[in-house]
């Protein structure tokens, strides 16, 4: 599904993504970890075209991104879903106005019933129907979340790039978002790009585990052999004062 080749980005001095190149197979779901800073989100971006790189290719379902005019690109980021940090729910609008936005926007030839049946069948999916006609201010850190993925699945996209879907919330939340992204997984089929510092996330969610360090991939497979690796950074980023990995699983200390 995403093919990236040599992918070099740089912010003027500061060089972020120094050749890097991996694959994602369809239903994938493929964890992305590094120290801030390190170039994960900027991934993410430059695989939508929100950021151009200075050297590589990105090839998205059979198409190089960098190579698409206008229309291709707007074509191919309908197949797309983008879960953002902080969600970016329209603060103006109500549950259900902001489920409906981009259906309207890219599904121009469904009905409005449809669009209807459509909300409420994602509202169903993320168990937040009775929240349709809140405001996003209403909604706890959770819910937002919740309602964030909705929409990102609301026009059933091929490709899903999250980035830290779980930062900012409490653990029991934490492993309802996380398998909630992975039931979804299973159901659509969809294949799945997760930015995180989450480890219990990332036990939850991940089918392959990738690291940065220093603009490099430094490490590209199950999270469990993580655990026998002898690379010094490796042990001290997957140590923490609460969980370790530790015998191909996550445990608290």
């Amino acid at each position: 599904m995403v093919e990236v080749k040599n992918l070099t980005k740089s912010f003027e001095e500061n060089l972020v993504l120094d050749d890097i190149s991996l694959d994602v197979k369809t239903g994938e779901n493929a964890v992305v970890f590094g120290r801030s800073g390190t170039g994960k989100s900027v991934l993410l971006k430059c695989i939508v075209k929100l950021l151009i790189p200075e050297a590589g290719e990105i090839i998205v379902d059979g198409k190089s991104v960098y190579s698409l005019k206008e229309k291709g690109l707007n074509e191919l980021r309908k197949e797309i879903g983008f879960l953002f940090q902080g969600s970016a729910l329209y603060d103006s609008m109500t549950v259900k106005e902001n489920l409906e936005f981009p259906l309207i926007r890219n599904k121009k030839k469904m009905s409005q019933k449809e669009r209807e049946n459509k909300i409420h069948e994602v509202l169903k999916a993320v168990d937040l129907e009775h929240a349709i006609d809140k405001m996003p201010a209403e909604l706890s850190g959770g819910m937002k979340k919740r309602i964030g993925l909705a929409r990102t699945i609301i026009t059933e996209p091929k490709l899903i790039l999250y980035d830290e879907p779980t930062t900012g919330l409490d653990p029991i939340t934490v492993k309802e978002i996380s398998e909630l992204i992975k039931e979804l997984q299973k159901d659509l089929n969809v294949t799945s790009i997760i930015v995180t510092h989450d480890l219990l996330c990332a036990q939850i969610i991940s089918d392959r585990a990738i690291v940065l360090r220093d603009g490099k991939i430094v490490y590209d497979g199950g999270l469990e052999n993580l655990t026998k690796s002898n690379d010094k950074f490796l042990k001290d980023f997957f140590t923490n004062e609460n969980i370790v990995v530790k015998n191909g699983s996550l445990n608290g200390k």
